[in-house]
Order: structure tokens, then C-alpha cells, then sequence
């Protein structure tokens, strides 16, 4: 059954798109991220490719940030991607007033995931560009 006008993987994909043009306009906001990894989270499932997740360290994050935020907690017995989520939080010495911090938000990587990537970190808006490039290729384009 469709939800409202997501109809196909490919309507999903491009919800997820501009998940990731709301995230670039609001890098630091929670729920901005929430709704894009989330999004992302259920794109295996409208394409049937649900068992790639468990074989590509970036879906395996994925779903590992989603369920984690959907119950509030990041330790579970089935996922084993992230040690925590933070904002960074930089800012100039002596100044605070509004706007003036920048807060990306991190994603800190398990032993296994930091080996895997090259690196214990990621900006959650460097992710989401990654999570897109990864599943471009696997959604089918619609027929006109």
C-alpha cells in the first residue's frame, strides 16, 4: 500500500535526496539527520536489498544510527557499528553569541568499522553523502 505520493523505491530515494539538501541547509539539527537515516534505514526494504546492509560497513552505520535513534540508545546486542553520536561543539574563545557555534554532528565508530573506513570518525553530513552515492546505482529510474 502507498504512503501518500511514495509510491516506488524510487520516490523513497528522492525523499532521501532531499533529506540530505535539508541537512546541508541544517547540519547541526538532530532531527534533520533522524529523518534522513532513518529514511535511509527502510531504502533496502522498498528494493529488496536487505541483505546488503550486513555485507557494507556504511549500511551497516546506517542502520545502526536509525535503530539506535528510533529506541533512544545506541548499545544493543545486534548492532555493533557506533561507540557514541556527539556534537562537536567549536567554537571562538570569548564569543557566544547565537549562530555563532559550529556543531557538526559525529558519528564515532566502533574498532572494527574505524579499521574498515581508515578513519574513528564521521560528520553525520559526510555519511549521508555516501549512503546516497551507495544506493544511486541500485534504484531504478522510472519509465516514462
Amino acid at each position: 500500500m502507498p504512503f501518500f505520493e511514495l509510491l516506488t523505491a524510487y520516490d523513497l530515494f528522492k525523499k532521501l535526496e532531499q533529506d540530505l539538501e535539508d541537512l546541508e541547509r541544517s547540519y547541526q539539527d538532530t532531527r534533520v539527520a533522524y529523518n534522513l537515516f532513518v529514511t535511509a534505514e527502510h531504502l533496502p526494504d522498498w528494493l529488496d536489498k536487505r541483505d546488503l546492509v550486513r555485507k557494507y560497513v556504511i549500511l551497516r552505520i546506517t542502520s545502526h544510527l536509525a535503530n539506535g535513534a528510533k529506541h533512544f540508545h545506541l548499545r544493543d546486542t545486534r548492532h555493533k557499528s557506533i561507540t557514541k553520536t556527539e556534537k562537536d561543539r567549536v567554537f571562538e574563545q570569548g564569543v557566544f553569541e547565537p549562530g555563532v557555534f559550529n556543531e557538526p554532528l559525529v558519528i564515532y565508530f566502533s574498532h572494527e568499522e574505524a579499521q574498515e573506513l581508515g578513519t574513528e570518525t564521521i560528520e553525520a553530513l559526510t555519511l549521508a553523502k555516501e549512503v546516497i552515492k551507495f544506493w544511486e546505482p541500485y534504484v531504478p529510474k522510472p519509465v516514462t
